[in-house]
């Protein structure tokens, strides 16, 4: 079997300086404080499994946001996840002089920052993101008052601003195959509004590379079930060919191989490279 590795795959430097940050923290932790992360550091499974082996402890969302969570915590060190958290998240750390890490992703902050200038300019916010993530619940939590969240292009009948300035912001993660509608559509309503896509260049970057190597019968798509990332670029595969979304060689189903000759495949910003290459192993010894 033939299996076409795409170029441009593997962790993104807002990854990577996340879990620099976690080793960095375990190495300097001398009075042997426990460590806890916000969520996941990441969203990878694999690698919050390989952090609970070192003893640091992942706390799960279980639906709640980021500052209720925080409530399970009385002492040691708080690791802020590369999603970004809310000016809440800080000030509860602040006011209980709890310990804290904060690995935010560098683009996350720019769009932060970036909002934070509008805001302060009397912008409403329309950001375009997805329920429930923790990057957009981080970017909610700097205004709710001023901050719309649009999802899909539906939403956009619920929402109702008076004011003339409005800027049209987005999560990183998302492709621009996923916010070219809802922009194209927002502006239609709001043909005023300026638009400063959020989406970072370890995505597009990504997202391109899949669209220019893809070929065969078959795409495999290496990432956690929750990651964005992941979830966009099996989007932008099942526009040409079947795809599917895993995380570990044990979930290749065998009947997806069936008379498949060439494999496409590629990885999320949050897939350690082991995960990929144990699959393309697998898949080049396929008999």
């Amino acid at each position: 079997m033939k299996v076409i590795k795409v170029s441009q795959q593997g962790f993104c430097s807002g990854v990577k300086r996340a879990l620099s940050l976690v080793d960095k923290t375990i190495k300097d932790n001398a009075s042997d404080k426990q460590i806890f992360i916000l969520g996941d550091i990441i969203n990878n499974r694999f690698i919050s499994n390989e952090l609970h082996k070192k003893s640091v402890i992942t706390i799960p969302s279980n639906g709640r946001k980021r500052v209720e969570m925080l409530k399970e915590i009385k002492d040691g060190i708080v690791i802020l996840t590369a999603h970004g958290v809310s000016p809440e998240v800080i000030k509860y750390l602040d006011d209980n002089n709890i310990e804290y890490v904060d690995a935010t992703c560098p683009f996350v902050l720019n769009v932060h920052d970036r909002i934070k200038r509008y805001l302060d300019n009397d912008y409403t916010i329309i950001y375009v993101g997805k329920h429930n993530h923790p990057e957009s619940e981080g970017v909610l939590g700097i205004n709710y008052k001023k901050i719309k969240l649009v999802t899909r292009v539906d939403d956009i009948k619920n929402i109702n601003i008076k004011n003339d300035k409005i800027l049209i912001d987005t999560q990183t993660t998302l492709s621009n195959f996923y916010t070219k509608p809802i922009i194209d559509d927002l502006l239609l309503k709001y043909p005023q509004a300026l638009v400063a896509s959020g989406v970072c260049d370890a995505t597009t970057i990504r997202q391109e590379a899949l669209l220019n190597e893809l070929e065969g019968d078959l795409c495999l798509v290496v990432g956690d079930q929750n990651s964005s990332n992941a979830n966009e670029l099996l989007q932008i595969a099942k526009r040409y060919m079947p795809a599917y979304l895993i995380n570990h060689v044990s979930e290749i189903k065998k009947e997806w191989l069936l008379d498949v000759n060439v494999v496409t495949l590629t990885s999320a910003a949050s897939t350690p490279s082991v995960l990929t290459d144990e699959i393309y192993e697998f898949l080049v010894n396929y008999t």
